[in-house]
C-alpha cells in the first residue's frame, strides 16, 4: 500500500510509500519497544540538529526568500530518516532502519521530497507556524486513530503473524499525511 505524490500547481509534493510485508515477525514485533531504542536515541539527537537547521533556515527565508542548499538535504535526509523510524517503530515493516537520511532504495520505506526550489515566499515562511495549523488539527486526529490501531496490530501480529489490510491502508494514508505536515513545518515545501 502506498501513497502518491501528485503535482499541485506544477509543484510536486512528497510521497510515501511502504513495502508492507506479507508476513511480519512475531518474534521482533512482542519486542520493538526495545528493539527501537538505539534508533530513538539517534533521532532525538538528530532532531535537535535539525530544529537548529530549520530555526537558521527560517531567517535565511525571511531575509533571501531561499533555502540554503545544505541545510534542505540536511533537513530532508531528517524527514526521510524519522518516516523509517517511525514504520519500524510502529509496525508497518520489519526491516530495522538505517542510521542515516540517504536514499536507500533498498529500504521498505520509500520518502520522496520534492527538489529545493530557487525562492520561496518570504510570507509563507515568516507565518508557518501559523499556516500550518489546520494540518496539525488533521495529523493530530489521524494519530490518535493511528495510536489504536496501532495496539491491534500488535497483537494482531502476535497471533497471526500479519496486519490486517484496512490497517495498512490506514497507516499508510496516515504516513502521507504526516510526511506532508513534517515538509511544510520544516520549511521544505510551502503548499498544501
Amino acid at each position: 500500500m502506498s501513497t502518491t505524490d501528485a503535482p499541485i500547481d506544477g509543484l510536486r509534493t512528497p510521497a510515501v510509500s511502504v513495502d508492507f510485508p506479507p508476513k511480519h515477525s512475531r518474534l521482533t514485533t512482542f519486542f520493538r519497544w526495545i528493539l527501537v531504542i538505539p534508533v530513538l536515541v539517534f533521532g532525538y539527537v538528530y532532531e535537535i540538529v535539525a530544529v537548529l537547521a530549520v530555526i537558521i533556515t527560517w531567517f535565511a527565508m525571511i531575509v533571501t526568500g531561499r533555502y540554503p542548499a545544505g541545510l534542505y538535504s540536511f533537513v530532508s535526509g531528517f524527514v526521510r530518516f524519522q518516516l523509517r523510524m517511525a514504520a519500524y517503530m510502529f509496525l508497518l515493516v520489519d526491516v530495522y532502519p538505517p542510521f542515516g537520511g540517504g536514499e536507500y532504495p533498498e529500504y521498505p520505506v520509500h520518502v520522496t521530497i520534492p527538489e529545493r526550489k530557487l525562492k520561496y515566499s518570504r510570507l509563507k515562511a515568516f507565518f508557518r507556524f501559523i499556516y500550518i495549523i489546520p494540518a496539525y488539527i488533521v495529523v493530530a486526529v489521524l494519530v490518535l486513530v493511528f495510536f489504536v490501531l496501532d495496539v491491534l496490530a500488535w497483537f494482531t501480529i502476535l497471533i497471526s503473524g500479519r496486519l490486517p489490510g484496512f490497517i495498512e491502508r490506514y497507516m499508510a494514508f496516515t504516513f502521507g499525511w504526516l510526511l506532508k505536515y513534517e515538509a511544510l513545518y520544516f520549511l521544505l515545501i510551502e503548499n498544501y
